[in-house]
């Protein structure tokens, strides 16, 4: 009978291999698949070919932390041990302290609806479902290895890469579904399992403390004013090599041991402990294995609404719940701000001004913290730099995620269009929820940049604390005018390409959907480039012309007002125009199929 459950699985993913080939018949899947291959070949694949010996990108990362005055340390395998072990360890704690629902090895209702009524013993569907589990782990470790093949301090190749992280991942899916069949073969035996997390809870307690407690009294300590990570990973190395915590991480040690394995001999002498741990895991999810079905049954259920959700636009969550209003919503009011509240409320509860506030508060002490201490002083400006790179990704990838506009409402067009109101009215209120979002997110990143890059009088930089304070409020100010725009370019796409705009919602996928969402990117890139042009050359034109007569804090300030002007102006044209046509939009010609 397994072998009959094997060739099941054998002609599924035959077939949706085929799936995936004839849809390129589709102009829109073959450019897609073209891009995706080309970025994955050229991005990923064209490096594998190259030799294991050091690459030349080693003596480029040795420079720039010899520029940077950084203290690291010379090897890195010890460290990448001891926190990939932590790492593991935590994910595992996890598992058995965080409450977790019943366990279902994640059946499909296809496999639901034709196996379980099906004459198939119960253990032949476990083992079943515990190699496509494997099938499963070996696809993301295949997408790891094209990310870390690239990392040059990684010794191995491309094949101990991917058995590797296969190792790692078969490893955790299996543990974690053996714990929660034992949690549920506890509760079902009388345990408390509250109780039972708790006394977990303070026995990893004890023993982190008594590792803490035995640690070397000779521990490394940085230079002042040096920027040094030496003393964190020394202390990592130590905490992994001390009893009684090391006798903890042991197995952690070992299921990690095939992927930071330098080359092909060390890797076969890790190889065969790292097999014996994931066996003796598969054995134990076989052992106590408990009755899954009706738990199966729900989650296939709970995974059909997350699907269906995610394709008509709404948020994949479970049920919806009453909620309050964001803010009190007076009847004669702007329609546009109506819209807003709507969608206000379709997104996750935390999006509130008090976690907001919150959040900047903690941003804003870490980062006073991190720019006054001596030992992290020195790594304050690359933080800051850290966190601005990370800003503007999140300003360009931000609204394909922020959907709470137009692009969730596609399927209701026609009710939309039935509305009293101008198209434009319509497209502005739309905007408004996600430009809150991403403004919010923005502001949050930029609150503790401001601080870590605050200039030092011995620095000699060109801006004051006035002109520093003005130039990150004159940021901060532009910053809602910004996103707006960035969000014209995928709404502009879900009324003119509705088709392409669903194809790019597919979870999952081939290279076509890789390359329509690659697409999609550098549209919105190109956008915010072209949008900024006509702004910074005129905010530039502004503190050229007037920093040697009002002083520089005030030119940046009126420089932040002409660049804010422009965008609003680029703002208000792109909406008007995306409303002329949604309101030519016609839903029943140009639903997507």
């Amino acid at each position: 009978m397994l072998r009959a459950l094997l060739y099941l699985r054998f002609v599924s993913a035959w077939n949706w291999l085929l799936t995936r080939v004839r849809s390129l018949r589709r102009p829109k899947n073959l450019i897609g698949a073209a891009v995706g291959c080309a970025y994955i070949y050229f991005f990923f694949i064209h490096s594998m070919g190259g030799p294991a010996a050091p690459r030349p990108a080693d003596e480029h990362v040795a420079q720039a932390l010899a520029r940077a005055q950084a203290q690291l340390p010379v090897d890195w395998l010890p460290a990448m041990i001891a926190l990939g072990a932590l790492g593991l360890l935590f994910v595992v704690a996890c598992a058995w302290l965080v409450p977790t629902e019943r366990p279902a090895l994640g059946f499909t209702e296809a496999e639901i609806a034709f196996l379980f009524p099906a004459p198939i013993k119960r253990e032949a569907l476990v083992h079943f479902r515990l190699l496509s589990m494997q099938l499963r782990s070996l696809a993301g470790a295949l997408v790891m290895t094209l990310f870390t093949n690239r990392a040059p301090i990684l010794g191995g190749n491309v094949l101990t890469h991917a058995l590797g992280w296969w190792l790692v991942f078969s490893a955790l899916s299996l543990h974690f579904s053996a714990a929660r069949f034992t949690l549920t073969r506890l509760a079902e035996g009388g345990t408390v399992l509250w109780r039972q997390r708790v006394l977990w809870a303070a026995l990893l307690l004890v023993v982190l403390g008594a590792t803490v407690l035995r640690l070397p009294e000779a521990m490394p300590a940085a230079a002042r004013g040096a920027a040094s990570l030496r003393p964190v990973v020394e202390l990592a190395v130590a905490l992994g090599e001390t009893a009684p915590l090391a006798w903890l991480l042991w197995p952690f040690h070992i299921v990690a041991a095939p992927f930071l394995a330098l080359d092909l001999g060390a890797f076969a002498r890790a190889l065969g402990p790292a097999l014996a741990l994931v066996g003796l895991h598969y054995l134990w999810v076989v052992r106590s294995v408990v009755a899954f079905e009706d738990t199966a049954v729900d989650q296939a259920a709970q995974r059909a609404a997350r699907i269906t959700a995610w394709r008509r636009g709404g948020r994949a969550g479970g049920p919806a719940q009453a909620r309050p209003g964001p803010f009190p919503l007076r009847a004669p009011g702007r329609p546009e701000v109506a819209f807003f509240w709507k969608n206000l409320l379709s997104t996750w509860p935390y999006f509130t001004v008090r976690v907001w506030l919150a959040g900047l508060a903690v941003a804003v002490a870490g980062a006073w913290w991190i720019a006054r201490s001596e030992a992290f002083a020195g790594f304050a400006s690359e933080a800051a730099l850290t966190i601005l790179i990370f800003a503007g990704y999140a300003l360009v990838v931000g609204p394909q995620f922020a959907r709470q506009d137009i692009r969730s409402d596609l399927t209701h067009a026609d009710i939309l269009k039935t509305y009293p109101l101008r198209g434009w009215q319509i497209i502005l209120g739309q905007l408004l929820t996600p430009a809150a979002i991403l403004t919010g997110v923005l502001w949050l990143l930029l609150a503790p940049a401001a601080i870590m890059l605050w200039p030092a009088p011995e620095t000699g930089s060109m801006l004051s604390a006035a002109g520093h304070v003005i130039a990150a409020l004159g940021l901060a100010l532009v910053m809602p005018a910004l996103v707006l725009v960035q969000l014209l370019v995928p709404n502009a796409a879900a009324l003119l390409f509705p088709a392409w705009f669903q194809a790019t919602r597919a979870r999952g996928g081939g290279p076509e959907v890789v390359g329509q969402r690659m697409i999609f990117f550098f549209a919105q890139l190109l956008a915010m480039i072209g949008a900024l042009l006509p702004a910074a050359g005129l905010g530039t034109a502004v503190i050229l012309a007037l920093h040697w007569i009002v002083g520089v804090p005030a030119a940046v300030a009126c420089a932040a007002v002409a660049a804010l002007a422009v965008l609003l102006i680029e703002v208000w044209c792109g909406v008007r125009w995306l409303g002329r046509r949604f309101e030519r939009f016609d839903l029943s010609t140009e639903r997507p199929t």
